[in-house]
């Protein structure tokens, strides 16, 4: 039995698209920036910053970047996740896996203000036993409990890493549950288990590079075994 079980947010947990395309788009507006190919091009889950560059690789620069997740942050983290939806089923076999003895947290590419604040939105802290996001090292007193650099933004697979020391599981101990490719890059990259969930925003190109795929909720503890 995997008895530390990580999960991605965006495209695991629930169907956070329609409230990130929104708040995207209206950032790009406010900045004046057109997009013909965003509904082709966008997907949710990567990092702002790769997403950016996916959008306008040909005009592409840090400071885009900062200026998108600054129109982005005050679009989202303020509107209540109106059009949110928790993937039905999923949130009671994360309960199952707890009751049965296992810690169980999120690891996200989501920035940590926005995962945090659906958490409690949706009542997940009282289910989960922490929120991990990358930027989450911007915080002095959290990077300093992680032995992070103060101010620096982790990529997932640093993220994991250090969540795993935290609790100081062994890898064939543990095991990352997403729908993406970020997410089995980065249980590859940490020597753990990964568990693709078909419901969520990954191609099947993706989903094809997970060591387990689970096709409904109900076969998440079996996949966890």
């Amino acid at each position: 039995m995997r008895r530390f079980c990580f999960f991605d947010l965006d495209g695991t947990l629930a169907d956070t698209d329609p409230d990130i395309r929104g708040a995207w788009k209206a950032a790009l507006r406010d900045l004046g920036l057109e997009c013909p190919e965003f509904d082709e091009k966008f997907v949710a889950g990567p990092p702002i910053d790769e997403m950016t560059r996916i959008l306008f690789p040909d005009r592409f620069t840090q400071a885009l970047a900062d200026a998108v997740r600054q129109g982005f942050a005050a679009h989202y983290d303020h509107d209540g996740f109106p059009e949110t939806k928790e993937y039905p089923g999923v949130l009671d076999e994360v309960r199952r896996l707890k009751a049965e003895g296992r810690t169980v947290a999120i690891v996200t590419n989501k920035r940590f203000s926005a995962a945090s604040a659906m958490a409690r939105h949706f009542g997940w802290v009282a289910v989960f036993d922490g929120v991990y996001a990358g930027d989450m090292f911007c915080v002095p007193e959290i990077a300093a409990r992680f032995g992070a650099t103060p101010g620096v933004k982790v990529r997932k697979p640093d993220l994991l890493r250090r969540v795993i020391a935290a609790y100081g599981a062994a890898p064939d101990d543990c095991a990352m549950v997403g729908d993406t490719s970020s997410d089995f890059e980065a249980a590859r990259e940490n020597g753990i288990l990964s568990v693709g969930v078909a419901w969520g925003y990954g191609t099947p190109a993706e989903l094809a590079q997970a060591d387990v795929v689970c096709r409904a909720p109900g076969q998440l503890p079996s996949s966890l075994a």
